[in-house]
């Protein structure tokens, strides 16, 4: 918010401002009257030898007055051009510009107005080159005072001191912002009120140009707060109301609510209790506006650990609670604890037998061509999006991009663990070092693709129901792949802080495609859900056979932050999961040549197959 509006000191060249000695001449037309010290000649009556009434001084470098002498000073009336060219004319007074004047400056700059000492002083309206326009008090020179400035996109109206916006002002911008209150250094500080292009309304206290102390602000869709901020942002303690109405009260912090507070909705629901990111997370009760009422653990707006859920009115079966472990919003009950139980030891019997098929069953490389693997992960048996994720994409790369036979899926899972593979470091790393063996690691390419929760230490959730498993840490899968020899790669991690892989797996030969930033969680891990958004995005919405992983990823990422913000709620800050992507050139030229012999090989085939009078 800053202009820098000082005007630089009109400083009067030797001999302007006193009584300079003057060497005499006899009294003749052609010659001047006098010579100054410095050169000046002087053209004009003496009295006693010193300069008096009306006269001129002459310099060589193109400096001259023209005007009235008192005393040998500049007095009255007079016009004064400088050897840099600038020009004033206007009243003198003890050999300075003082009182009212009009200087051309040497820059174009034209001011007009009041002169003491010569510097600008009082009532003046200056000029710029670049059409700036000021219009009010000035003091040694500087805005100083009650002014308005007209500059490119805005006009201030208001105080200034020594050049800056101080004191009260109103700021107003042709892109339609507008600022009025207090400013200290031509900066937003004190109380004050702040309106943008849009409409919305931030009014309270602002610090060197920022929202920040105590305040309040209404959107155009009906938001609204009232509380603690920093930042322009909600911090602190306070109340926001959101566009549908509903009104959440408590600690606010850098924008979002936390901890202990109470969420009242539109349709008389209530909640108090622990928030995280907004929603319910921890400790809570939850009185939904049928008078059912939830008393427990929550999780991510979800019932998710012990907890009873009482019914205002008795269940069909005469039942008035619920009270157990829940999980992801439903109760676990016994039929489900004892399949768990079943899960387990099935898997404990067929694991090793299970994984030796799937691996057994993979095609060695075709050295006639640059041959994919894929290697599919679904993490976490919790939530059935991870094994519908993988399947999908398992599917979708064995019939477009050449890796029926090369595939290999791990899955964790309630639904399949007698027929899939657990994912776990140990079946990982097994099927990376036997997928080295059938490649050729200098030619073919490698796709990894996992998909589950991460978590902020970056490591990717590896979780069976019923049982107790390491995930892996970036740094054990970055280990883990280079241990393969494989040099071609494709790494797409999909979980919460996923981009906290990249360091750990990346080189020039390896692309690394994630969810998210290292520092943002992604979304769409529903238990419900086909895939998370992510996965949705990248592999059933962008990727098609003939696109590059690149392009995809562009696509994907522009999906995804639309998507996250269609489910935000209006006025709250969206925090989006900002996918991210690795691609050295080395391995997006390999992908390309990889790209190209595919579709030589379907143009080939497409050709035979409409050949007239080809014989079987």
């Amino acid at each position: 918010m800053r202009f820098p509006i000082r005007i630089a000191q009109i400083a009067s060249s030797a001999c302007l401002s006193l009584a300079c000695p003057l060497l005499l001449f006899a009294d003749a037309t052609s010659i001047p009257a006098a010579v100054t010290a410095d050169g000046g000649r002087y053209f004009g009556s003496l009295v006693d030898g010193v300069r008096q009434g009306y006269g001129k001084v002459e310099w060589e470098n193109g400096a001259l007055y023209e005007g009235g002498f008192d005393r040998g000073l500049f007095s009255g009336h007079g016009k004064w051009r400088s050897a840099s060219g600038n020009k004033y004319e206007g009243t003198f007074r003890n050999g300075m510009m003082a009182g009212q004047g009009r200087m051309e400056m040497n820059d174009g700059s034209i001011y007009v107005g009041a002169f003491l000492n010569d510097e600008f002083n009082g009532w003046g309206r200056l000029r710029t080159p670049n059409g700036d326009t000021y219009e009010g008090e000035f003091e040694h020179g500087y805005f100083h005072g009650k002014g308005r400035l007209i500059s490119t996109g805005f006009t201030y109206d208001g105080d200034f001191a020594r050049g800056e916006y101080r004191g009260f002002g109103k700021l107003t911008y042709q892109d339609g912002r507008g600022y009025a209150g207090e400013f200290v250094s031509s900066e937003y500080h004190g109380k004050g009120r702040y309106q943008t292009p849009d409409g919305d309304v931030y009014e309270g206290d602002f610090n060197k140009g920022e929202f920040t102390g105590t305040g309040s602000y209404v959107l155009k869709d009906g938001a609204r707060y009232q509380g603690g901020v920093a930042n322009w942002q909600p911090h602190g303690k306070g109340v926001y109301t959101d566009a549908g109405s509903s009104v959440y009260q408590g600690r606010f912090v850098d924008g979002e609510l936390v901890g202990k507070g109470r969420m009242t909705g539109k349709d008389g629901s209530r909640y108090d209790g622990e928030f995280r990111n907004w929603r319910f997370h921890g400790q809570g009760v939850y009185r939904q506006a049928n008078g059912d009422e939830y008393k427990g653990a929550f999780a991510y707006g979800l019932y998710d650990g012990p907890g009873t859920l009482s019914y205002a009115a008795p269940r069909p079966d005469g039942r008035s609670r619920d009270t157990g472990n829940w999980r992801y919003g439903n109760l676990e009950d016994k039929a489900q604890e004892r399949q768990v139980k079943i899960n387990v030891e099935t898997v404990l019997y067929n694991q090793r037998a299970l994984l030796d098929r799937e691996l057994a069953g993979l095609l060695p490389q075709d050295p006639r061509s640059i041959d994919m693997y894929l290697l599919t992960v679904g993490g976490d048996g919790a939530q059935e999006v991870f094994r519908r994720e993988v399947q999908f994409v398992r599917a979708q790369f064995d019939r477009e991009f050449g890796t029926k036979g090369r595939s290999v899926a791990l899955i964790n899972s309630r639904s399949s663990t007698a027929s899939v593979p657990m994912a776990t470091i140990t079946s990982m790393r097994e099927s990376l070092q036997h997928m080295a063996a059938r490649m050729d690691k200098e030619q073919d390419i490698l796709f990894l693709f996992l998909t589950s929760h991460g978590s902020k230490q970056h490591e990717f959730s590896l979780a069976q129901n019923g049982m107790e498993l390491r995930g892996l840490q970036a740094s054990e899968l970055g280990t883990m792949l280079k241990q393969t020899g494989i040099r071609w790669k494709v790494v797409v991690v999909s979980a919460c802080y996923s981009g906290g892989f990249i360091d750990a797996v990346k080189d020039e030969y390896t692309m690394v495609i994630t969810a998210a930033r290292h520092d943002r969680t992604s979304f769409g891990c529903a238990d419900d859900n086909e895939f998370t958004y992510f996965g949705r995005a990248f592999f059933k919405e962008s990727l098609a056979s003939g696109s590059s992983f690149q392009n995809a990823f562009i696509k994907a990422k522009a999906l995804v932050e639309k998507w996250e913000a269609d489910d935000g709620v209006a006025g709250r800050k969206v925090l989006h999961s900002l996918p991210q992507i690795h691609a050295p050139a080395p391995v997006s030229n390999h992908l390309q040549r990889w790209h190209a012999q595919r579709t030589h090989s379907t143009e080939v085939a497409a050709a035979g197959r409409g050949a007239p009078g080809r014989q079987k």
